[in-house]
């Protein structure tokens, strides 16, 4: 499942994220602040990052909104925004 996690739901969303075995993680908006210790591929939209102006933890993907649009596509998606 793809979950996507924006900063005021993140708790809930990583509760949930927890023991899922397929999650793929994206962080949106000011998700792009959190540094999640998910154990599961974790990107960023690289948008959201450049007008925060933050730098990403180690092992989190910077992806354009292009990407994004197919991770949504390709994946049964939980939103958290």
């Amino acid at each position: 499942m793809l979950y996507l996690v924006d900063k005021p739901m993140a708790e809930v969303a990583f509760r949930t994220i927890d023991g899922d075995d397929d999650a793929r993680v994206v962080l949106i908006q000011d998700g792009v602040l959190l540094e999640p210790d998910v154990g599961a591929p974790t990107y960023a939209v690289a948008r959201d990052v450049e007008v925060r102006g933050v730098e990403l933890s180690l092992g989190i993907e910077p992806i354009t909104y292009d990407t994004l649009i197919e991770l949504v596509v390709e994946h049964e998606t939980r939103t958290f925004a």
